[in-house]
Parts: C-alpha cells; sequence; structure tokens
C-alpha cells in the first residue's frame, strides 16, 4: 500500500527542495570534511554515506551539522527523522518528521512514515488526500483519502478529527459519484471517438478500393439535351421547296438520345468515352414548291380528235404538297473528365468537363430534301452517382459553353465497373 501511496502522491503532491547523493564512498568524502564544513549539501552527501556504512554516529553528527545550517529545509528534517527512526527512537523521528510537515506540508512521503508511528496522523493524511481528490476528482485519491480516514475512525471512533473525517468520507462518496460519471461519460465519448474512427477509416477503404479497384467502366445513358441556340437545316436543291432553310427548334423543341460509355478510372478521375444516338419525333411538315402536276386525262376521239370528256382525274394528297418529317435523328461522339471530390458510400458527387462533336438530320423520306447539320462543343457539368456493389447510378447536368453545341444536357445513366 505505501508503493501506491507514493506513486500517487509523486504525481500530485508538491515535493520539495532535495539534495542528491554523488554516489562516493564515506572514505573518499571524509578527508575533504574541512574544505566543506558550511556546504549542507555535501554534509548531507558525507552523511548519509556515513548512515549506508551503518556508521550512525558519524552520520549523525555530519547531517545535524547540514541541519544547523539549514534548519528549515525539510529534506533534511525528513532525512534526520529517518535516522531517528533507524536508530529506534521515535520520539526523536516523529519530532524532525513533524519539523519537515511544518516546513513542506505536502511531503507525502514523510506522512506515509509519521502515521507508522503514530497512527494518530491518519486523520491530518486522510484529509490532506481528501483535498486533493476533492480538487482533481481523481479515483486513486479518492481511494486512498478513504482508506486513511476509514483506518483513523476505526483506530479513534471518538478523536478529535473524528466528525472531520466523516464529513470527509460523506463529501468524497458523492465525488466518486461524479466521478464515475465523468468516467463512464469520457468512456462514452472515446468509444464514439473510437467509433467515428474506424468508420472514417472503413470510408477511406472503401474510397480507395472503389478508386483503385476495378478500374474500367462501361455504361449506358439517356440524355435530353435543351436546344439554346437554334440551328437551321439547309435545303439541297432550291428550286424544290419554298423555303431555303428549316428551323430545328421548329421540328424538334427538344434532343433524346440514348448511349453507350466505355472508361477507365485514374485514382480520383473519371475518363469516358461514348456514342449516342437520338431519334426525336417531330411530325411537321414544310411545302415543296411545285407540289401537284396535272394529272387530268381527258377521252379524245381518234378519228376526229374532238375532246369527248375527261377520262380520269388524278386525285392528290396533301403530302404531296406537304411532305412530313417524321423525325430528327441526332448522332454525338463525346468524351469526358469528371473528378471525384466527395465520397461517402453509397454516395458521390463530381465535376468535371466534356466535349463532343456531332450532327443531325431531317428525317422526311423518301424526298431528302435537306442537308445534314453538324455540330462541336465544350463545357462543363457535375452530377451525383449512387453506388451498389460494383454498379454507378448517375444524375448529371452538363452545359456546354464553347462551340456550336451550346445547350444544357440532362443526364440519366447507369454503368458497371470490372
Amino acid at each position: 500500500m505505501a508503493i501506491l501511496a507514493l506513486t500517487v502522491g509523486a504525481a500530485t503532491f508538491d515535493k520539495p527542495e532535495e539534495y542528491s547523493r554523488s554516489g562516493e564512498h564515506y572514505t573518499s568524502l571524509a578527508p575533504r570534511a574541512s574544505d566543506h564544513i558550511d556546504d549542507p549539501e555535501w554534509l548531507f552527501d558525507l552523511g548519509w554515506a556515513y548512515r549506508e556504512a551503518g556508521m550512525q554516529a558519524d552520520a549523525k553528527r555530519y547531517l545535524m551539522r547540514a541541519l544547523e545550517l539549514k534548519p528549515k529545509m525539510a529534506f533534511l528534517n525528513a532525512r534526520v527523522g529517518d535516522l531517528y527512526l533507524s536508530l529506534g527512537d521515535e520520539d526523536s523521528a516523529v519530532y524532525y518528521y513533524e519539523a519537515a510537515l511544518n516546513n513542506h506540508y505536502d511531503y507525502i512521503e514523510v506522512w506515509e512514515n509519521l502515521v507508522s508511528i503514530r497512527p494518530v496522523y491518519y486523520a491530518n493524511l486522510g484529509l490532506l488526500y481528501s483535498e486533493k481528490a476533492e480538487s482533481s476528482g481523481d479515483s486513486d485519491l479518492i481511494s486512498k483519502a478513504n482508506e486513511y480516514l476509514k483506518r483513523y475512525l476505526e483506530d479513534f471512533p471518538d478523536g478529535e478529527f473524528s466528525d472531520q473525517c466523516r464529513a470527509a468520507i460523506s463529501r468524497l462518496e458523492l465525488e466518486q459519484r461524479q466521478s464515475q460519471s465523468r468516467q463512464n461519460l469520457q468512456s462514452e465519448l472515446h468509444s464514439a471517438q473510437a467509433e467515428q474512427a474506424r468508420i472514417q477509416a472503413d470510408r477511406k477503404t472503401q474510397l480507395e478500393a472503389f478508386r483503385n479497384d476495378k478500374p474500367y467502366i462501361i455504361g449506358i445513358g439517356f440524355y435530353s439535351i435543351g436546344i439554346n441556340e437554334d440551328k437551321d437545316f439547309i435545303v439541297k436543291n432550291p428550286d424544290s421547296v419554298i423555303d431555303d432553310t428549316l428551323s430545328l427548334k421548329n421540328y424538334a423543341t427538344s434532343l433524346n438520345e440514348f448511349g453507350a460509355s466505355f472508361g477507365y478510372q485514374i485514382n480520383s478521375l473519371m475518363l469516358r468515352a461514348g456514342f449516342r444516338y437520338g431519334t426525336n419525333s417531330s411530325g411537321k411538315n414544310y411545302f415543296l414548291r411545285n407540289p401537284v402536276p396535272d394529272d387530268t386525262t381527258w377521252n379524245i376521239d381518234s378519228d376526229t380528235g374532238d375532246t369527248l370528256g375527261i377520262e380520269s382525274i388524278a386525285i392528290h394528297t396533301k403530302d404531296d404538297v406537304r411532305p412530313k418529317v417524321s423525325s430528327v435523328n441526332t448522332w454525338r461522339v463525346t468524351a469526358s473528365a469528371d473528378y471525384n471530390f466527395y465520397y461517402r458510400d453509397p454516395v458521390l458527387l463530381f465535376l468535371g468537363a466534356q466535349a463532343g462533336v456531332g450532327g443531325a438530320r431531317l428525317n422526311d423520306s423518301p424526298y431528302d430534301n435537306f442537308e445534314s447539320i453538324s455540330f462541336a462543343g465544350a463545357g462543363i457539368g457535375g452530377g451525383v452517382m449512387f453506388r451498389f456493389a460494383d454498379f454507378l447510378f448517375e444524375f448529371a447536368y452538363r452545359q456546354d459553353i464553347a462551340g456550336n453545341s451550346a445547350g444544357g444536357t440532362i443526364v440519366v445513366g447507369g454503368s458497371y465497373k470490372f
């Protein structure tokens, strides 16, 4: 128990000024004694060397000389007390121990020695530990304080300090409950921090696995493209139609495309290339320049050449006058580079850039009166992916800001990593 008390005390109680031993034997120190007769530290070294050699009288002479030079030094009083205790003079030991404590009340080592001689001092020692325990909440100090206070009450139930000891025990019980609550909270906090650290480590592992394992990507997607800038289909033969150009927006207010892509992931960068094709229903018409030839057939007498009447009249539909554009067909080759800046399974956020070339044509079969439109552009985009095992489901928005394909694209797609 004494070892525990000293260990706790060393971490809690203020230590007084102390002298250290040089390690020299008294035989090498003694010849120089006259040169150091007024040096208390040197005299302590010599006196303790004599004590270690079992020469108690010489030890006492030099220790007492050192104490004469520094009478209020707690360390020297304590060492003289130790000397008297080893000589069996408990009264003298108590006298010097009390002197040491009068000069340094927190001298826990001296208290431990003193209570072994005078158990009545368990009250002082217990109250000292109690004071430290109440200010720090340390469970070891609380335990030691309770031990010493209860020892005093066992030996002196009606002693001078019994009421103070009982009051201190009550305070310590309250402090112990509060300390336990704090420890429980701290334990819960540490557990929560450990769990959070584990979660963070798992997320980091998942992120590294996602970014570095199975780097190849194949996918399919649906793309809805808003037409920001109108474009014109130019007629191949101006003599065949009324209008030389037809507006893309008139025949398709938006373009929907389906596509496939292939890509490769390098750490947080996802590189993809793809091909898209779309058939966008239209149903609108345009006008031919000379839509209906004269298909009336007359009945003529072969002998006289006279007209006998109309034999037949060809019946023509409005499609002969207004050919229908059944659809606007588009195709596109694209490339994109996206940076995954956030990952928390199963959610990924990304920003990136894209570029592409493509074309559009009017399907006015069988006429094919208008040239195709070609376009190219580049821009930026971003979106979110949801990961389920090796499958990725993507929702993104991309905006071309350069080139003649300026416009926004809503992307819904799915990919597989392998």
